[in-house]
């Protein structure tokens, strides 16, 4: 099978809005099989909260794969965020933007 490379450019379309504190859960549904096997599929649930009115303003659903990118990206990014923090420097550059470069989509 051939891979193909697709190159997705993105547009904002909303107003960055602030998150204060976050929920994160699990779900996972099961199917038993006729052979008597179970399947499990399950995902991850975050839901935004701006504390100050009191409510959640964005729920997310992520696979467990795209949650494991977001974990990675975002380690990375807070260590560059950290050390950048720590210096007594101007910044040189804004910050980069980082996106989940590992993850394809079979087409």
């Amino acid at each position: 099978m051939e891979e193909k490379k697709i190159k997705i450019e993105l547009k904002a379309i909303s107003n960055p809005l602030f998150a204060d504190e976050v929920i994160v859960g699990t779900v996972v549904k099961a199917a038993k099989t006729k052979e008597g096997e179970i399947k499990k599929d399950g995902y991850i649930r975050f839901g935004f909260i701006d504390m100050a009115k009191r409510q959640i303003f964005a729920e997310v659903v992520l696979s467990p794969i795209t949650a494991k990118a977001l974990l990675k990206i975002l380690d990375d990014n807070l260590k560059k965020l950290d050390e950048e923090l720590e210096s007594k420097e101007l910044p040189k550059k804004p910050m980069e933007i980082a996106k989940t470069e590992e993850l394809t989509y079979i087409g």
